[in-house]
């Protein structure tokens, strides 16, 4: 089977899925509007260099004719294509799937909108906090009693991003079956709302999940508590053995004496008592203390890291999992003089060292050396005369009338 091929018309939730495929070993070539500019600096230019490494950049104008024309032209040449327009915007430039299909029956496309193709919503715009809201995710985070919670890091985005890789896989692997592929269609509220754990509680009426903040629904204790100099995670599970290493390991506190407590129902009705205790012993300990002395009573307890302590563990780092970039352009290396600083033959803006992450994704094969992030359309002359045949020529007129 040849090689994955994917085209990216690229967005921060298909950048997302397009990151993910390449980490898998696909090769994918991210479509972007001519004209754009990469990120100088800040959060823009980290985010561009995590979720394009890997990919090729080919500037096209899909508002011009002949710019949907190569599209089209192009998508005969790959096994995916990712977008996240409005709905009905690719059949209104004339690249509906019905269309794409005909000319690359075993093309998958993945449609990722805020809420779907169809539905009374669908012609609606979101962002993602939008999405964390009306997904059911936004009403049970948080601390009990206190305004709901969107969670850090534009999880509506991610997550509907993980699901679109997953069916533009699922698609590929039909097509590879019965030579058709297929139009996929994700909802970005709906990957929120089918969240298993938003609907598993769910037994009619009110009973649904509510916020409850750190307290896992089962364990007790089973939440963070503070400790003398920042916080752990403690997680005593329903198992009677389990409690009974923790009452061991807290110095059998009198309070805890009862062997009834064993039993995790008792454990809830006593719970104002249980967390007390474990609140008044957590805070006498520091953190390397309780994780190390609840680690040898068998207990799951854990530091909660700051981001700059979990890069620093010695497990990460032997996952080694940020790559060092250094001096040079989102495309490719340059070489700068080590006493000045100064970099000779530049043909782009010099970015400043950096480290990005490596791919979460290990399939046992021997770390590949790893393309940078492309500046925006580096690649287009070479793809163009590479997949459609056309000459340097050519590709200037195109960059002349703006389609490129």
């Amino acid at each position: 089977m040849e090689r994955l091929s994917v085209l990216e018309i690229t967005s921060p939730v298909t950048s997302v899925a397009g990151r993910l495929l390449a980490d898998a070993g696909a090769r994918v070539v991210k479509v972007e509007s001519p004209g754009t500019r990469a990120p100088a600096s800040g959060l823009g230019l980290a985010r561009r260099q995590y979720q394009d490494t890997d990919k090729e950049s080919l500037s096209l104008g899909l508002t011009t004719p002949e710019g949907a024309g190569l599209l089209a032209e192009l998508t005969a040449n790959f096994d995916i294509l990712l977008e996240s327009g409005h709905p009905g915007w690719l059949s209104g430039i004339g690249l509906g799937y019905d269309h794409l299909s005909t000319s690359n029956p075993a093309l998958t496309v993945v449609s990722i909108t805020p809420f779907g193709q169809t539905g009374p919503y669908s012609g609606w715009k979101a962002d993602d906090l939008v999405a964390f809201a009306m997904g059911g995710l936004m009403f049970i985070s948080g601390t009990p009693g206190r305004p709901p919670l969107v969670a850090p890091c534009e999880q509506a985005w991610m997550t509907a991003g993980v699901h679109a890789a997953g069916a533009a896989l699922a698609g590929w692997w039909a097509a590879a079956e019965t030579g058709r592929g297929e139009w996929v269609d994700v909802s970005m509220m709906e990957c929120l709302a089918a969240q298993e754990c938003t609907v598993t509680n769910f037994r009619g009426g009110e009973e649904f999940t509510r916020r409850v903040g750190s307290q896992h629904r089962t364990a007790l204790p089973g939440r963070i508590f503070r400790c003398k100099d920042g916080y752990v995670h403690v997680f005593v599970s329903q198992d009677r053995a389990v409690w009974r290493r923790f009452v061991a390991w807290a110095g059998a506190p009198p309070e805890l004496a009862s062997p009834d407590l064993a039993e995790i129902n008792e454990r809830w009705r006593n719970a104002a008592i249980v967390d007390a205790v474990a609140d008044r012993f957590m805070a006498t300990k520091s953190r390397e203390e309780l994780f190390t002395t609840g680690q040898a009573h068998h207990l799951p307890v854990a530091p909660v890291y700051t981001v700059a302590e979990a890069l620093a563990d010695p497990h990460v780092r032997y996952l080694d999992v940020l790559d060092d970039v250094g001096w040079g352009q989102p495309g490719g290396a340059v070489e700068a003089d080590e006493a000045t600083g100064a970099i000779a033959g530049a043909t782009a803006p010099i970015l400043p060292p950096y480290r990005t992450l490596k791919p979460a994704l290990r399939r046992g094969l021997p770390d590949a050396e790893r393309r940078r992030a492309p500046m925006p359309g580096q690649d287009t002359d070479r793809l163009l005369s590479e997949l459609l045949g056309m000459s340097r020529e050519d590709c200037t007129r195109l960059r002349g009338a703006g389609v490129v």
